[in-house]
C-alpha cells in the first residue's frame, strides 16, 4: 500500500509540473495513453491521478471530450501593508474565513526561533497550530511558536483555537504591549507530505512559505510563525509607501 502511495505521489508531482510549464488554463491535455508515456507510468496510475486533481479542481473532466487545464477561480487579495489579523483580511475581500482545525500545546523550542525569542534550543514554548480555509477551502497553514511568559506576563494562548481571537489580540490583551512590527520572509516551495495532508493539495503542488516573527514596540520578539498559503487561494499583497 505504501508502494502504491509512493507511485501515485510520484505521478501527480510529475503531472503538475508537466501542467505548470507546459500549459494554460483552459488547455487540453494529452489522453491517458499519451500521459502514461510520457509520466512512465500505467494507464491505471494516470486515470487515478486525474481523478485526484479533478476532485482538487487542479483540472476538468468532460466526458467523451477530455481533460483540461482548470480555470482558477479568482484568487482572494491578502494585504500584508499592515499588522491586522489574517481573518480581517479575508473579510475584507467579502470572503469567509474559518478556522477548520487548531491546536495549541507545549512544545520544546525549535533552533531556528530560539535565538529570535530569546531562548535556548529544547526550552519550553507554546506551539498553536491553526489551519484556515477561505469559503470552505483549505488556504492557510501557521505554526507559531510563542515563550511561555513575555515581559513578566505569563502567556496562556488556549484561546487561539477559535477564530474569534486572532494572534496580534490575544498578544496585546495578554502583555498589554500590541504587536508594533512583523517582519515576513517569503520562500517559493512545492507540497510534501505534511503541506499535502495539511491543505489537501497533490505531493508537488506550489506554494508560498513564509517564516514571520512580530515584534512589540519595544523590539521585544513576541512569536516566531511558519505560514504556508495556497497561492491558488490566496493572493498575497504587499503595498510599498514613499
Amino acid at each position: 500500500m505504501a508502494r502504491r502511495e509512493t507511485a501515485l505521489q510520484t505521478a501527480q508531482s510529475r503531472l503538475m509540473a508537466l501542467i505548470g510549464s507546459e500549459f494554460q488554463p483552459g488547455d487540453k491535455l494529452p489522453n491517458e495513453r499519451e500521459l502514461a508515456d510520457l509520466l512512465e507510468v500505467s494507464r491505471a496510475t494516470v486515470r487515478e491521478v486525474l481523478g485526484q486533481l479533478a476532485a482538487e479542481g487542479v483540472v476538468k473532466r468532460t466526458w467523451g471530450i477530455g481533460t483540461f487545464v482548470h480555470e482558477p477561480a479568482g484568487r482572494v487579495p491578502v494585504s500584508l501593508g499592515d499588522v491586522t489579523a489574517l481573518r480581517d483580511r479575508i473579510t475584507a475581500s467579502g470572503h469567509r474565513p474559518a478556522l477548520t482545525d487548531a491546536k495549541v500545546s507545549r512544545a520544546t523550542c525549535p533552533a531556528d526561533c530560539a535565538e529570535v525569542l530569546g531562548l535556548a534550543p529544547g526550552d519550553p514554548v507554546w506551539r498553536v497550530d491553526r489551519l484556515f480555509a477561505v469559503d470552505e477551502v483549505p488556504a492557510v497553514w501557521i505554526c507559531d511558536h510563542l515563550p511561555m511568559r513575555v515581559a513578566g506576563h505569563d502567556l496562556d494562548p488556549s484561546g487561539l483555537v477559535s477564530i474569534d481571537l486572532d494572534m496580534f489580540e490575544f498578544l496585546a490583551n495578554a502583555t498589554g504591549m500590541p504587536v508594533r512590527r512583523a517582519e515576513i520572509e517569503f520562500t517559493a516551495v512545492l507540497a510534501d507530505e505534511v503541506a499535502t495532508a495539511r491543505l489537501g493539495v497533490a505531493a508537488g503542488h506550489p506554494l508560498i512559505s513564509a517564516t514571520q516573527i512580530g515584534y512589540s514596540a519595544q523590539d521585544v520578539a513576541f512569536f516566531h510563525g511558519h505560514i504556508t498559503v495556497r497561492t491558488d487561494v490566496l493572493t498575497l499583497r504587499i503595498s510599498r509607501g514613499g
